[in-house]
């Protein structure tokens, strides 16, 4: 079986990595790994819709996968979702890609410049295919996701976000993984660990230490199920 593990940075792979053995570098951003008889392919793709986009493109045009994973940090909207909560996200759709007006936000669907239900897309949203009877992702919280090419922390700016998609959390290419795996029939997953609240940006108060190293555990137990070792 052949994964793909895609995230933003080296540092929410870092700490999972050293659990698996190394085998060669495809590219500069791009390593291939070995977990039992599972064959991990990892790709640090680059913060932000466009780079995710172009870079899973790329890699799946280059390589055949059975499953891809989306990993990394996230914003919560719910403090519900307490930092280091891992989540397993079923819904994301791009929430600054419309039009404002007037202190409104407006989705290109509204504004009719596309079809709120052409492929991928349902009602302007990018759904997930299930969770693959893997007992680990049953285990997560289900959250709705949004997807933002700016992380803001003006109070009118989150509401307005809160107030027109109800999301649960917020990354920063969700979206962009949804939309490449869907489109190119690849099954996926993405999955989450908060490290913050989304509110008025206080570095401080971040936990990424937690978060990180939750995701990395959730990850590791997700391809433990995997293997037929």
């Amino acid at each position: 079986m052949r994964v793909l593990i895609v995230a933003s940075s080296n540092r929410e792979v870092n700490e999972f990595i050293n659990k698996l053995t190394f085998v060669h570098q495809i590219e500069s951003n791009y390593r291939n790994y070995k977990l039992g008889d599972l064959n991990i392919d990892v790709l640090v793709a680059g913060y932000g819709s466009v780079f995710t986009a172009y870079q899973l493109t790329r890699a799946l045009n280059m390589i055949n996968y059975d499953l891809a994973i989306n990993i990394g940090l996230a914003g919560s909207f719910d403090h519900f979702l307490e930092q280091g909560f891992v989540v397993n996200v079923v819904q994301d759709q791009f929430a600054d890609l419309g039009v404002e007006f007037k202190s409104k936000l407006y989705t290109l669907a509204e504004e009719e410049l596309m079809n709120e239900n052409e492929f991928p897309f349902a009602e302007g949203k990018l759904n997930s295919l299930g969770n693959f009877e893997i007992d680990e992702v049953e285990s997560l919280i289900p959250v709705k996701g949004i997807t933002v090419n700016t992380l803001y922390s003006d109070p009118k700016w989150i509401k307005l976000m809160r107030d027109k998609f109800s999301p649960e959390i917020e990354t920063m290419n969700g979206a962009a993984f949804f939309y490449v795996c869907l489109s190119e029939k690849v099954p996926f997953l993405q999955i989450r660990s908060v490290s913050h609240f989304v509110e008025i940006k206080r570095i401080e108060n971040w936990n990424i230490p937690i978060a990180l190293k939750n995701l990395s555990g959730s990850l590791l137990s997700v391809l433990d199920e995997l293997r037929m070792d």
